[in-house]
């Protein structure tokens, strides 16, 4: 199970002028910041952009997010500069999407996981049995979603939405126990992040525990949870696999993330600053950029966790099987389209519609786990590859 960007004989037109990712709302930031578009930005006004992130500034996540916005800087002659507040330091998990909307900052990357139930038609990424495993194939299915599923584009409307895409799949790590029998499972207090991963970790008979990742550390430590079901990129990016001594290598939920921008910020650079944003992220850059980032966690975290003394195992049969059967995942399934319901959507009918995106986008990203990689090897000048934009 080793992986490699795809090759697809598809590539998608870079086509600068979509508007999918507009939306109104949130307040300016900056100097000057309501004056009305310009047709250019030679006057050279300097535009400082204040950007925001819950992980750490050492992640692989931040760093994805600062070389998206590290090539904007550099093409714009210096004109657009980024002030970076990671690690929590300015706004918490919870925190930062609306310090966004109102305009106390510019840009944040974000996860659904911490809003649990605020984007919960985007939480269909989230579903374990949804037939996505791996975050290429999330990342294209939650934009179709978007272009697509008008219930999708209301979640929405708050801000300019620069990009959406999957994360790396969560495995089960855990601090003593080596799940070697479905009878392992039973009450095991595993972290997890959303309501819909705790109605799968429910429906295994295990005692799912909603908690900031930032506090995962100290309560494995402790033994105050047995487990977790925390994805790779967050094992990196918060040191999980120092208190942890095992990890059953089998790919459950992922999260739906992004990235937001104020939309009053988008509105008041001029239109060749605004053009240099469209660029890589309304190309759907940034979004293939982010799947096949967080695919290679797979690889080079699973290194630095048995570097560090964590076994690394695959599930017998009879636990995949309990993992992946019917009863588990329906269950799961039914609890998600009843939160649909009782939220006022048809349920049923945005699972359905959801599901119709998977098969059709399924067949292109195959392969993806065929042979092993890392995030460092991107082509910077590769295409975006999600042919159906």
């Amino acid at each position: 199970m080793k992986t490699t960007r795809k090759l697809l004989a598809l590539f998608l037109s870079l086509a600068l002028c979509l508007t999918l990712f507009s939306a109104c709302g949130g307040s300016s930031s900056g100097d000057d910041s309501s004056t009305s578009n310009s047709s250019s930005s030679n006057d050279g006004k300097v535009y400082t952009l204040t950007v925001v992130n819950h992980d750490s500034a050492s992640s692989m996540g931040e760093t994805w997010l600062e070389t998206i916005l590290g090539y904007i800087e550099e093409e714009s002659d210096g004109q657009i500069q980024f002030d970076y507040k990671a690690g929590g330091s300015l706004y918490g998990a919870t925190e930062t999407i609306d310090a966004v909307k109102d305009g106390s900052a510019d840009i944040c990357w974000w996860t659904t996981g911490s809003y649990s139930g605020r984007f919960l038609v985007s939480e269909f990424i989230n579903l374990v049995g949804n037939g996505i495993d791996n975050a290429q194939l999330a990342s294209a299915v939650i934009n179709t979603m978007y272009n697509e599923m008008e219930e999708v584009q209301d979640e929405y409307t708050d801000w300019h939405v620069l990009a959406l895409h999957g994360t790396s799949c969560s495995p089960i790590s855990t601090v003593s126990t080596k799940i070697e029998s479905v009878s392992d499972l039973t009450n095991l207090r595993l972290r997890v992040a959303g309501t819909v991963p705790s109605a799968y970790l429910s429906a295994l008979g295990c005692e799912p525990i909603a908690m900031a990742t930032s506090e995962v550390y100290d309560n494995l430590s402790k033994n105050a949870l047995d487990g977790m079901c925390n994805d790779w990129h967050n094992i990196d990016c918060f040191n999980l696999y120092e208190p942890i001594n095992y990890c059953m290598d089998v790919s459950l939920n992922m999260t739906c993330s992004g990235v937001f921008m104020n939309q009053d910020t988008y509105d008041s650079l001029p239109s060749d600053l605004q053009a240099l944003f469209d660029k890589y992220f309304a190309s759907y850059y940034a979004a293939d950029m982010a799947g096949y980032w967080w695919d290679s966690c797979r690889y080079w975290v699973a290194d630095e966790m048995e570097e560090n003394g964590v076994e690394i195992y695959e599930p017998s049969d009879e636990v995949y099987d309990y993992l992946f059967s019917d009863e588990v995942l329906g269950a799961a399934r039914d609890t998600y389209i009843g939160l649909l319901d009782d939220a006022g959507y048809d349920g049923q009918a945005i699972y359905d519609e959801c599901m119709a995106i998977v098969e059709e986008l399924a067949p292109l990203y195959e392969d993806v786990w065929d042979s092993e990689f890392n995030y460092t090897d991107w082509d910077v000048s590769a295409d975006g590859y999600q042919a159906q934009y």
